[in-house]
């Protein structure tokens, strides 16, 4: 045969050969890759074109047998989400993976020196009210770590959803330097019940502080696209014209719809836009929204924000179930470790002085793990191998709901109830040890 059609069956072999080192023994080399190489030499040897048929036929059995009953030794790696390549399904552009889907990055928006707009590709079927939150997790330290961020485009937008992350903690601060259009987030969710009132009448006041803004945005969003006949009142208040967020597209909104009204206050700036300076208070509702005992209010922000309007806002005659708050973005800024936001106290102070922990049993599962000073139940847990169903890790959704069956945990959220508390129930996310202790899990 002409040295052409040997060079061609060779190649054909030597293929073969690369593709079952790769399939079983990556990185090394076996004796089981011996046939292989002898095939591939054959066609030099026994070049007449019915020993070039027997040979091919010969590896090809031969790379089917070893399939079948070779341990393949490299199973695909689930990549970092901050830095992995695009995965895709036929379906909606994402793959599912313990619970989470990676959502291809389209593209990142700087809004803030603080905040970024993540946007990703919206899975076909991904269902969400305005005011959710997702569940992203990245891999920080090579160790997986997730956190709450709330979605801020609306649902109605049909190819894309967006979620705007201020950078303020190690999770956060790894979104904001490793995510780049073209990479991929592992995203759970949607899930949270601070959602825009569809159905419910009477105007809609919207009160934002700081990046509370970003659920918010999402129901000015929507309820402008559904509803652009309802009034919704926006009171925005953030430290700096700097800090801002939003702002360009919140004044075109204004512009562009008779019934949506902004109101902007900075706390640190003096001088910037012709703004007001303050923090939002009774007077500044008072001044900006026409009928103040007929709205509904929504507040996202810093914990004294919400605490401060609540009373006033009651004060003013405001009925109890017209006040509706996100406690989620205190919350996780404590759950990021951000500055100012600490551990409970008196989980510290019940803290050893070895700076080893406390031993936590989960009955359960039959483990048992050590929970460091600043570690929640739910990460000890999880470091011990132990999965506990968990949505927001903010002490907002209740899922990680769990029985503490002895000891003395520090609970930081005021989502239980008062029964579940008296039965002994702790939301293990915000739940930090104060003591040895067993949790049903």
């Amino acid at each position: 045969m002409p040295s052409s059609v040997l060079a061609l069956a060779t190649t054909i072999h030597v293929s073969l050969l690369l593709l079952r080192q790769h399939r079983s023994f990556p990185g090394r080399l076996s004796a089981l890759l011996l046939p292989s190489l002898a095939l591939a030499a054959q066609p030099w040897f026994l070049g007449e074109p019915g020993w070039l048929v027997v040979g091919l036929a010969l590896h090809v059995a031969w790379f089917v047998a070893c399939e079948k009953l070779v341990h393949h030794s490299l199973p695909p790696r689930p990549p970092s989400p901050a830095r992995a390549a695009v995965p895709t399904s036929p379906g909606g552009g994402a793959r599912r993976t313990s619970g989470f889907a990676l959502l291809p990055v389209l593209a990142v928006v700087e809004e803030t020196h603080e905040v970024r707009t993540f946007r990703l590709v919206r899975p076909e079927g991904f269902a969400f009210q305005a005011g959710q939150f997702v569940n992203v997790r990245v891999d920080v330290d090579d160790a997986p770590m997730a956190r709450c961020y709330s979605i801020s485009s609306a649902p109605e937008t049909p190819g894309f959803l967006e979620i705007s992350v201020r950078r303020q903690g190690r999770v956060s601060a790894a979104l904001h330097k490793a995510v780049l259009a073209g990479s991929a987030l592992a995203v759970k969710g949607p899930a949270g019940g601070f959602v825009y009132p569809e159905h419910e009448a009477g105007p809609v006041v919207l009160i934002a502080g700081g990046i509370g803004i970003t659920p918010l945005l999402s129901m000015v969003r929507h309820g402008l696209a559904s509803q652009p006949r309802r009034p919704v009142t926006l009171l925005y208040s953030a430290r700096t014209g700097s800090d801002l967020a939003f702002h360009d597209e919140l004044l075109s909104l204004a512009r562009r719809h008779r019934h949506f009204r902004l109101a902007v206050t900075l706390t640190r700036d003096h001088d910037f836009a012709g703004l007001p300076n303050g923090r939002i208070d009774g007077a500044f509702v008072t001044s900006h929204v026409a009928d103040v005992t007929a709205s509904i209010f929504m507040m996202c922000g810093p914990h004294a924000l919400i605490s401060e309007l609540t009373a006033t806002l009651s004060g003013l005659g405001v009925p109890a179930a017209q006040i509706r708050f996100e406690a989620f973005e205190a919350a996780a800024a404590a759950r990021e470790g951000a500055a100012g936001a600490t551990v409970p106290a008196g989980a510290l102070r019940g803290s050893r002085d070895s700076g080893d922990g406390y031993h936590l049993t989960l009955s359960l599962s039959k483990r048992t793990a050590v929970v460091g000073k600043r570690q929640t139940l739910l990460e000890a847990a999880e470091a011990a191998g132990v999965e506990i169903p968990n949505s927001c890790r903010a002490g907002v959704c209740l899922t990680c709901r769990a029985r503490l069956a002895n000891g003395e945990v520090e609970c930081a959220s005021d989502s239980l109830d008062a029964a579940d508390r008296a039965d002994g129930y702790v939301l293990p996310c915000v739940s930090w040890a104060k003591g040895d202790c067993t949790l049903e899990a």
